[in-house]
Order: structure tokens, then sequence, then C-alpha cells
């Protein structure tokens, strides 16, 4: 061979190989199975690889990183990273296998333990998102990546935002993904008594966008994050799972653990009090000290009702507390300009809701939670208007909207003549609340796509 050609064809090779190596950089589409993909937003609770620690055990996959809780017999979270070819077409497995590779005294779980428990083997990491070789779809089916979930979360709202996450690889983008359960009572699956059933089951996807280098170098303080925290109940299969979202500092204020540490502490700090709005329209909030009205009930004591009170509920969606010693809550009638007021005390943390008891009806069988404050307004149960303002000076216009002393606002019902955005919430009646989106998190400013009509759910932590 001529010295020449074998030039060229050396040329050749080195172009081939330089254009590979950039083709794996510029498009999250390569599929990034390996141990050093799976924890790229860093390791949230110090877990380590020690066979003394029950409690946090790390366990590093090449299709997932987890921390395992020997103690509650499931994951304390699993992050993993996803691309459009982890995703295949290999069938998916029909076993559950015991994890034979945690430490000896470790409880190694069984797949018959959740038999007839009426608990799903929930995965953290899905099935769908490891579907690209028959090994990588069956390690996410060791027992040590479930947690019992109740199926009509698990086959609902939950598996719609799996769905949605691998939508986002169509577009080459390369979502971060962690998740785990959260709060505990002490309850077992009914078999052996081992498992633990949580209350809630949450989720935290950052959506790094298409474009050059590593996942990390993609993210900036601008970047899409959703987090969701879910009930883990029966009667929410048809539930959206955007009714759920919430935000980062929600989750880590009720798990106590540190997220997104692998990223400077401005790009963190900004993440994890990032609100999302959901499919159509993100972000809705990503400040500091937002309080919303997140729940109205005027139903309490009425015919058909369980409690026996009104209440509204308010919610911190940012980043820093809040002081309430200056706000209120007013209410009137739909078509009113006399307002009544309920001054509020103490402070708000993010991520946590206010509960403000109001008037007692002749009927309804059951206390609210205790209150932070009590008040004495008789809000209308199908239709009125409801101001949180930063001052406690009693309003006196019929639509207060853009005062600037009112900091959120809903009107409520088809006759209330003043509301945010398009149009009113819907009507409650005496057995449904209007409660807002992602827990009280969701903040379009248009009560007709804010709020819908559910079971009243006060809450106070």
């Amino acid at each position: 061979m001529k010295a020449q050609t074998r030039s060229s064809i050396a040329s050749l090779l080195t172009t081939l190989a330089s254009v590979a190596v950039f083709l794996a950089y510029v498009s999250p589409a390569h599929a990034l199975i390996g141990t050093s993909y799976q924890m790229q937003l860093g390791n949230p609770t110090g877990a380590i690889t020690d066979p003394n620690n029950h409690s946090h055990y790390l366990i590093q996959r090449t299709v997932e990183a987890m921390d395992y809780n020997d103690t509650l017999g499931q994951p304390n979270w699993t992050s993993w990273d996803l691309t459009a070819s982890d995703i295949g077409s290999v069938t998916r497995s029909t076993t559950f296998f015991t994890d034979t590779n945690l430490p000896a005294g470790f409880h190694r779980v069984t797949t018959s333990e959740y038999t007839n428990s009426g608990f799903d083997r929930g995965h953290m990491c899905p099935s769908d998102d490891r579907t690209d070789t028959t090994n990588d779809n069956r390690t996410v089916f060791f027992m040590s990546n479930i947690v019992p979930q109740r199926d009509d979360l698990n086959t609902g709202p939950w598996e719609a935002l799996e769905t949605y996450c691998r939508s986002l690889t169509t577009s080459n983008y390369e979502p971060l993904i962690i998740s785990g359960p959260v709060s505990f009572d002490g309850s077992k699956l009914n078999t052996n008594g081992y498992v633990s059933i949580p209350a809630y089951t949450w989720k935290i996807v950052v959506c790094v966008p298409p474009g050059t280098g590593t996942a990390l170098s993609r993210i900036t303080s601008s970047t899409r994050v959703i987090a969701v925290k879910m009930p883990n109940i029966i009667g929410i299969h048809s539930v959206k799972w955007t009714n759920y979202i919430t935000c980062v500092n929600r989750i880590q204020y009720d798990t106590g653990y540190t997220f997104f540490n692998a990223l400077s502490s401005t790009i963190a700090t900004a993440l994890r009090a990032y609100v999302d709005g959901g499919i159509d329209n993100y972000p809705i909030t990503g400040g500091s000290g937002s309080v919303t009205i997140s729940q109205v009930y005027g139903g309490g004591g009425n015919s058909g009702a369980t409690y026996k009170n009104d209440f509204i509920e308010i919610y911190n969606n940012g980043a820093t507390t809040v002081d309430l010693s200056t706000y209120a809550v007013q209410y009137a009638s739909a078509t009113s300009s006399t307002w009544s007021s309920t001054p509020l005390t103490g402070t708000l943390a993010p991520g946590h809701h206010y509960l403000i008891q109001e008037a007692a009806g002749a009927g309804g069988t059951v206390n609210l939670p205790t209150p932070q404050v009590i008040g004495s307004i008789a809000l209308a149960a199908t239709a009125g208007k409801v101001a949180l303002t930063k001052t406690q000076t009693v309003l006196t216009v019929d639509n207060p909207v853009g005062n600037s002393s009112v900091v959120d606002f809903i009107g409520y019902g088809t006759t209330a003549d003043a509301f945010e955005g398009t149009g009113a919430a819907p009507a409650p009646s005496n057995t449904t609340a209007d409660l807002r989106a992602g827990a009280g998190a969701t903040d379009t400013n248009d009560n007709s796509l804010d709020f819908s009509a559910g079971s009243p759910n006060p809450r106070n932590n």
C-alpha cells in the first residue's frame, strides 16, 4: 500500500473518530448507561457503601443509583439518567428478583411479600426507561428498586408522569431523575410485617436541554424542574399528574435530604424554589416568598358536609419563610364590596400550608385539623371572593384584583364578579372545596385554570 493511501485512510479514521466523539456529546440520544451517569445531581443523603449502614446503603449500578434502606425494605431514593437510546424494544421482564447482592445481614425482600397486600410493586426507576437491553430491563426488577404503591397511584398519575418524561427524550432532552418514598407511620405490608408503607412518593425531574457537553454543564438557574409529591392512596387513578406539582424545597423539607449538591449553590437554590407550570406552560414561579391561596371551602357544617367549619388555606411556594404578622385573609360575597377580615399571625415556611378556620355550621361531624388561626367568617358554599392581603386594612372595593395590598385572589362560582385571569374558579359545594393545582403551588394568575373542585383537604403543615 502506498504511503499516501495509508495516510489518507489514517486521516479518514481520525475524522470518523472525532465525529463519533462529537455526536456522543452533542446528542443526548446517545445511550448513557453506566455508573458514572446515574447520580449526576449528587448524593442527597451522603449514602455510602458500608454494610454496617442499614439506613443509607449506597448502590451504584449501570442503570441506576440508590440509597437503600434496609430498615424500611425499600430505597430512600433512586436516581437515573434518561435518554432516547435507553428506550428500546425489548420485552418487559415478567419476573421480579430478590436482590441477592445486598450485604449479608440485610433483609432481602421477595416478590411474594407483596402478594395480596393491596399494594403494587412500584418501580422507582421504571421498566420502560430501561428497554434498551434485556439485562438492563431485568436489573430494575430487583426488589431493591421497588416501593409499595397503591394501584391507583402506580398506574395513574405516577405512570402518566413517567410517560411524559420519556416523551421529553424525543426532543433530545436528557432528564435527570430522582424519586423515592416519604412519610412513614409504622404501617407494614400485611404479609410478614417487614416492608414499610409510605404515605407519599415523590419525584424530581431536571429537564436538561439538548446541547454539547455533559448534562451538568447544560444546567442553568432557569432549567426546567418538575417536582411532584403524590399521595399513596386509592381514588386518584384519573387525577392529572400536574395536580401534584410542588417545589424541591417542599420535598427537601419533608425528607430531610439535600438535593442538587453536585450543582453550584446559586443554581441549586434557584432550582429548589422552581415551581413548574405543567405540560403547557412553565415555569409558573421561581421566586422567593410567594404565598398563594391554596384552598377555599364554604360548605362547612352545611347539609352533607363532613367538616364542621368553613376554611381558607394558604401555601408558600417560594424559597424563604414569610412573616405573616401583617397579613390577612378577606372575604366578600360574589357581587359585594363589603369585606370581612381574619388577621394572620406567625410565619409560613417554604413548601408549607397554613390553615385558617372560619365559621361553623349546624352540621358536619369532623373537626378541622388544628388551625394556625381561627376566624369567624361565614363563606358561601358555591360563590364568593377571597383575597390574601399583606396588610390588615379591610378592603372596600368590589374588585380589588391589582390592588397593591393584594397578594393573591380567588373568585369562585359562576356569579363571582371578580377573579384573576379569564374566569372564576369552578363552583364548589357543601361537599367540595376549590383546590389550587400542585398542592397549592401552581399559580398562572388565572382562577379558572389554577383551581378545580374536589374533596376538602385541609392542611396545616
